[in-house]
């Protein structure tokens, strides 16, 4: 809910929203909203939700920040392949790394000052 109220970070990808905020909480984590408003059928549901959570957790060692993420597929994503949704998620965990990383350091820096 705290991901919802004060995301720091939006990355928008083709098929997704991803909202990030860095967190207090010793270890990254991973939340996924899949509406049925915008995938009807329950095994797309799950398949959606079960590829985003193996991207994450194949990409988790390398945030060099405590992050908590929140991953909301969009409208048409139960047409596209796993493959092409590997991507998508491959390129945003990385955008989400450069945005944590920079943040933290503006933190640091500030806090120093």
């Amino acid at each position: 809910k705290s991901v919802f109220d004060g995301a720091l970070f939006k990355v928008h990808q083709p098929h997704f929203l991803f909202l990030a905020k860095l967190t207090e909480q010793p270890n990254s984590r991973l939340g996924i909203v899949v509406a049925k408003k915008k995938v009807r059928r329950a095994h797309e549901r799950n398949r959606i939700k079960r590829l985003a959570r193996e991207s994450f957790r194949l990409h988790k060692v390398q945030f060099n920040a405590d992050i908590d993420i929140v991953v909301m597929p969009k409208v048409g994503i139960e047409a596209i392949a796993n493959q092409e949704l590997h991507q998508q998620l491959e390129f945003a965990w990385q955008k989400l790394q450069r945005l944590a990383k920079k943040h933290s350091k503006a933190v640091i820096t500030s806090s120093q000052n």
